[in-house]
């Protein structure tokens, strides 16, 4: 009986040891297994912060693009040019700033001349600002948004404006203001369409509000610009309407939710200090809840010019992380229950739980990353394409360009570039308005497209000028492709009193072996002047008397 007695309280001595030490495997295994979730879903946020803030400066980059396209589309105008040369001249003769009575009388009609397509860009683009800087530095002549206010220096704080003055190459950028922090595209602007002389620089602005809403709605995040108390104190003429962000040190530029105030109050709770420049991703706790918040530092046009290492600001991103933590606690809940159920049970429950949640979270991380790679490749299209004709953008045509010209010489093919430009372009935008003149811009832009190959290239070289790229083809053969377009042109692309026709002059030019790029261009510049100076509607290919016009 002694034995029994003995036998029954070793077992249970060995089950109660037996017990405790599976307790403990069980509780370090729920331990490690909160830890990996937790880590797993700390490496995905951190993973899509990362492609937040890359789908960011795409998104700021298109922003900027557009800014600089409609600044040279204004630049490019012969009246604009004309008129801001006269101005310019004015200002000098009268004693500078903002000059006399001259300069007034070509402040009111440069300002007629620009306020059609301002009004088109404040409503379609959301364009803030238009403004004329006379050089050297940055000496307002015109905004074109505040037509009142002119004549003061800004040399402290434009520094894009006095740079494109200074070295006549277009910029874009960040930068702050007297009123107001804008994303701008800044041009020079010549006297005439030969670009020897530059009278000053043409900047087109827009804010952030326009940026962070489209990329708020497209992503479904919260998005906050916050810029630096001091900077702005230095840079603006009044103190902001905005209240101080006393959490942050810091004005809100631009926010697309009212939960900021919230997020900021608890980062400051959380002790985060400011973020390096790569960014950082995390967890808060705030009133309305768990936050996954991306922050990261911008830095502004003089910063980047110079190296600062004190940015101007930082952007934030943040989104809701509630079900996230309610995923990863009912995970946790579910190892304890399978825990005091028993451990073979535990491990398989926990085994299947672990890989389903890892294959859900990495359905989300791929279908998030599937959704930005298809964001980035449309904005990438938007930025190759010029947006009123539908072909390349000069930029992207002047890279196809390169590519084809290293492809000819390294196979030995020939190689033929078309420069197209309409005649009279300005008599139609005077005599039937600028749509006028868009809609035959447009219409040779599609027409041009519709009759070329898959493989030739058609861009947009200037405000009325178009280049068509011709691999495989030599001078001959792309001197009768462009009589054939210039006809078809002719033929179809008609002026709204449906009789008066579009007509275009040709320049051809075969890339010959000691051609570079530039001297390429300036050889069928050449043969479209000689098309332009014996009578327009014709072609005439380089190096040769060949030209054609219709009877």
């Amino acid at each position: 009986m002694k034995t029994a007695v003995f036998r029954t309280a070793s077992h249970k001595r060995i089950f109660l040891l037996l017990s405790a030490l599976l307790l403990l495997a069980d509780a370090l295994f729920v331990a490690i297994n909160y830890a990996n979730d937790r880590r797993t879903l700390d490496n995905t946020l951190a993973q899509e912060g990362k492609q937040i803030q890359q789908v960011f400066q795409v998104a700021l980059s298109m922003t900027l693009n557009n800014m600089s396209q409609l600044a040279t589309f204004v630049a490019s105008s012969p009246d604009v040019r004309s008129t801001f040369a006269a101005a310019a001249d004015a200002v000098r003769q009268e004693g500078g700033g903002s000059g006399g009575l001259g300069a007034a009388q070509l402040r009111q009609q440069l300002y007629d001349t620009v306020a059609p397509s301002w009004l088109k860009m404040t409503l379609q683009y959301q364009v803030r600002q238009l403004h004329f800087h006379l050089g050297p530095g940055s000496t307002s002549f015109l905004r074109v948004h505040k037509p009142d206010k002119f004549g003061d220096n800004m040399d402290d704080l434009r520094h894009m404006v006095v740079d494109v003055n200074r070295d006549h190459q277009p910029r874009q950028g960040f930068e702050l203001g007297r009123v107001y922090a804008g994303l701008r595209g800044i041009v020079p602007v010549y006297s005439d369409s030969r670009q020897q002389q530059q009278v000053g620089a043409l900047e087109v602005g827009t804010s952030f509000s326009l940026l962070i809403g489209s990329l708020s709605e497209a992503i479904g995040h919260n998005v906050a610009v916050l810029i630096r108390e001091d900077r702005v104190e230095d840079a603006t003429w009044s103190r902001p309407e905005e209240p101080l962000q006393t959490s942050c040190g810091c004005f809100i530029e631009a926010t697309s939710s009212p939960q900021l105030n919230e997020v900021l109050s608890a980062r400051k709770n959380a002790g985060w200090q400011t973020p390096p420049l790569s960014g950082r991703t995390g967890l808060l706790t705030t009133a309305a809840g768990p936050m996954a918040v991306t922050e990261f530092d911008l830095s502004d046009y003089i910063g980047q010019r110079d190296g600062h290492e004190t940015p101007v600001g930082r952007i934030m991103i943040w989104r809701s992380a509630e079900q996230a933590l309610q995923d990863l606690h009912k995970n946790t809940w579910i190892n304890i229950l399978y825990a005091l159920v028993g451990f073979i049970l535990l491990e398989l429950a926990l085994f299947l739980g672990i890989r389903l949640t890892l294959r859900h979270l990495e359905f989300t991380v791929k279908q998030r990353t599937v959704e930005i790679q298809a964001l980035n490749a449309q904005l990438e299209e938007i930025a190759h394409r010029d947006f009123l004709t539908g072909v390349c953008s000069r930029g992207h045509f002047m890279e196809r360009m390169l590519q084809e010209l290293h492809r000819s010489r390294r196979e030995q093919h020939p190689l033929t570039l078309l420069m197209l430009d309409i005649d009279h372009f300005k008599q139609i935008n005077d005599q039937w308005g600028h749509q006028a003149g868009d809609k035959a811009l447009s219409s040779l832009g599609a027409l041009l497209l519709d009759n070329c190959r898959d493989y030739d290239v058609v861009g947009r070289y200037g405000g009325e000028e178009f280049c068509l790229l011709l691999p495989g083809v030599h001078a001959q053969t792309g001197y009768r492709i462009a009589e054939t377009l210039r006809c078809l042109i002719e033929q179809h692309i008609l002026l709204p009193d449906d009789h008066t026709r579009v007509t275009v002059s040709i320049g051809v030019a075969e890339c010959a072996a000691g051609d570079d790029q530039a001297g390429w261009f300036r050889r069928v510049d050449q043969a479209l002047y000689q098309a332009k100076r014996t009578g327009r509607n014709r072609t005439v290919l380089a190096g040769t008397q060949t030209e054609t016009a219709s009877a």
